[in-house]
This record gives C-alpha cells, sequence and structure tokens, in this order.
C-alpha cells in the first residue's frame, strides 16, 4: 500500500505536467504575414498572406521546428508543412490536411497538430535529431 505522501507527489507531479502542456498551448502563436513587412493579426480571405509561420523554439531542450500554415487552393483546403527554422516551404510536402477551407477553424486544427508533432519529437529525439541544436 502506497504512502499518503506518494499519493500527494503523484498528484503534484500529473498537475504540472497537466500545466506545462497547457502553458504549451497557450504559446504557441502563428504570425501572419500579409506582406514581406506587414504582419496581421487575422486574414480576411484565405489567398489574402505571404506567409503564416509558427516557430517552435525551445532553449531549454535544444529543439528548434518551423510550422507553416497554408491555404491549398487546387483543393480548397488548409494544410500545415513542418521542417527546420528557415528550411520549409510551401513546395514541400505538408504534413498534413487540416480538411477545412475555415481559416479559424484550420488554426484551431493545426494547433492541435503542432502540439502532437512536438510531443511526438520530444518523446524520442533520437529519431528526430534534425530538430535539436546546440546553441
Amino acid at each position: 500500500m502506497k504512502d499518503l505522501k506518494i499519493y500527494i507527489k503523484e498528484a503534484e507531479e500529473s498537475n504540472a505536467d497537466e500545466q506545462a502542456k497547457l502553458n504549451r498551448r497557450g504559446n504557441i502563436k502563428f504570425t501572419i504575414w500579409e506582406e514581406p513587412d506587414k504582419k496581421v493579426k487575422w486574414l480576411k480571405s484565405n489567398d489574402k498572406y505571404q506567409k503564416i509561420e509558427y516557430k517552435h523554439e525551445d532553449k531549454t531542450k535544444k529543439m528548434f521546428i518551423d510550422f507553416l500554415l497554408g491555404f491549398d487552393k487546387e483543393h480548397n483546403t488548409w494544410k500545415l508543412w513542418v521542417g527546420k527554422i528557415g528550411g520549409v516551404t510551401y513546395d514541400d510536402d505538408p504534413l498534413c490536411d487540416l480538411k477545412t477551407d475555415d481559416f479559424a477553424k484550420a488554426i484551431v486544427s493545426a494547433l492541435d497538430e503542432v502540439e502532437k508533432y512536438i510531443d511526438k519529437v520530444e518523446q524520442d529525439p533520437s529519431d528526430w535529431i534534425q530538430y535539436y541544436k546546440d546553441i
């Protein structure tokens, strides 16, 4: 039988893990570039942007990942791309199709996909060495 102190410690660790996940999601913010020197907070149409990007930079873990969100006009859907910072483009194969033509829904789906991807990279750094570097 476990001691009460062990149960309390496990509960505190679980709460800390949950809080860390909530904090991470809150820190995922896509930057929308309408023009090279012009950032905007929201899109008015699905094709009036130059780049929509989130750079995940975790200096503590030395992990750096670039995510691009883009609209595929041919298939009328938003997609998400992933790669090394500065090394991913809309010409690459996308990570996933977000299966929506609505920008608001695409952002929410992209947040989910970004979280899943970061978790996967953190769980097995040796498989994702391209995202880790010494500072």
